[in-house]
This record gives structure tokens, sequence and C-alpha cells, in this order.
């Protein structure tokens, strides 16, 4: 049986959006269009000490040449 994360599921729904998780639980409790607007969002839920980053486009390849 595959270990899975449920949060893979649940980030589909973030596309190009900046989310605020509880990393103990791997579960989102704020998103928005930028950083900010995560965390007030997840403040305004309830939710202080989360951590933040950006879901980024899905299908799309970034590729870093130096």
């Amino acid at each position: 049986m595959e270990n899975r994360d449920p949060l893979e599921d649940e980030l589909g729904k973030y596309e190009n959006k900046w989310v605020a998780i509880l990393e103990g639980e791997r579960r989102v409790v704020g998103s928005g269009d930028d950083a900010h607007e995560a965390k007030l969002n997840a403040e305004a839920n309830g939710y202080m000490e989360t951590a933040l980053f950006k879901v980024r486009s899905f299908g799309k390849l970034y590729v870093y040449c130096a």
C-alpha cells in the first residue's frame, strides 16, 4: 500500500496561489494571491503559526541555466 501525502491532493485547488499550511498536520489553512494574503487568511481562520509557499503552475517545466 502506497503512503500518499494527503497534502498532494489538496494542493490541486491552489494552482498559482500562495498557501499557508500546518506542517504537523500537513493541511492547507489559508490561501491568497500573495504570501501576506495567505497568512492573513490563515490567521482569520485561527491559525497563527504556519508555513507559507507558492503552488506553481501544473504541467510547466522551469529550467534554470547558469
